[in-house]
């Protein structure tokens, strides 16, 4: 059991030490990597060697580490068993085009919104790189996928009961981040107003794959001088859009999964399987 238990931390520091590497600081060292994750030196080497060794990661002569290209061959892998990324970014186009606005696509993975597609309006506000994590509780992205979260997932996201706060208007209260998932599960759309930066606003609705879960999220950002003006008709493209996408993707909003089937990918094929699952409470 414990044997287990060392095998499991062995799993999270290394996503926590994948977490690190960003487009800002793409390369690390020892004594950095062990001062970020509060481990050893020794722990951290022995980590940073082992994903080494199986391509996770690439060491400079200096001593400093960067990703490495067997995670370009694991992104090749999830992006050709993600079609619905090609489906989204057809709307993704049309619907810049539409509004003149920036159009930011959104996947939920490790507890993190994470920007895996965008098309840029007439005059980009935000320069959001693919691949760029998004804070689920300041944007609006992160919220609309965040809201079809069990609870019980996000109460263990924000376990502490804090939220970093980027501008005034972020929410930073537990109590109020869920009252406000609430809301926007029920009304269908997400909306950030400079929560992460100000002068910025966005709205966010949900793409949803055949089963009815959300795997995605599609958003509109706008400027705070024009966002009251603009609201009602950015929500409806937006809304049009994917409910397209999800529409396109196999999502049929007029059927339940009551009677237990969902699809799965099973060598490669989508096939219909009787799952049952348990169901857990959300916002």
């Amino acid at each position: 059991m414990k044997h287990e238990s060392r095998s499991v931390q062995s799993v999270e520091n290394i996503g926590r030490l994948l977490e690190l590497f960003t487009v800002d600081n793409p390369e690390i060292g020892v004594t950095q990597a062990a001062q970020r994750l509060g481990m050893s030196k020794s722990s951290v080497h022995a980590l940073l060697t082992a994903m080494t060794r199986i391509g996770l990661l690439h060491r400079f002569v200096t001593g400093r580490y960067r990703l490495g290209f067997q995670v370009m061959a694991l992104n090749t892998v999830l992006m050709s068993h993600t079609p619905w990324r090609r489906i989204a970014r057809e709307e993704m186009t049309h619907l810049a085009e539409a509004l003149g606005e920036s159009v930011h696509l959104a996947a939920f993975d490790g507890g993190q919104a994470i920007c895996i597609d965008k098309v840029e309006g007439n005059a980009p506000l935000v320069n959001t790189p693919i691949g760029g994590i998004l804070p689920p509780h300041a944007t609006a992205l992160g919220k609309i996928i965040l809201a079809h979260q069990p609870i019980s997932e996000i109460q263990q996201l924000y376990d502490s009961g804090h939220q970093w706060q980027y501008t005034p208007n972020t929410i930073t209260s537990h109590d109020e981040l869920l009252s406000d998932l609430k809301h926007t599960r029920e009304r269908g759309y997400a909306i950030s107003i400079e929560e992460r930066a100000m002068g910025l606003c966005s709205i966010a609705a949900p793409i949803r794959d055949p089963n009815g879960e959300v795997i995605a999220a599609m958003s509109v950002s706008l400027s705070t001088r024009h966002f009251q003006q603009r609201k009602a008709s950015v929500i409806t493209h937006l809304q049009a859009a994917t409910a397209s996408t999800s529409r396109r993707i196999g999502y049929d909003s007029t059927l339940d999964n009551e009677d237990g089937l969902y699809w799965h990918s099973i060598n490669g094929k989508a096939t219909l399987r009787r799952t049952r699952l348990r169901r857990e409470e959300k916002p």
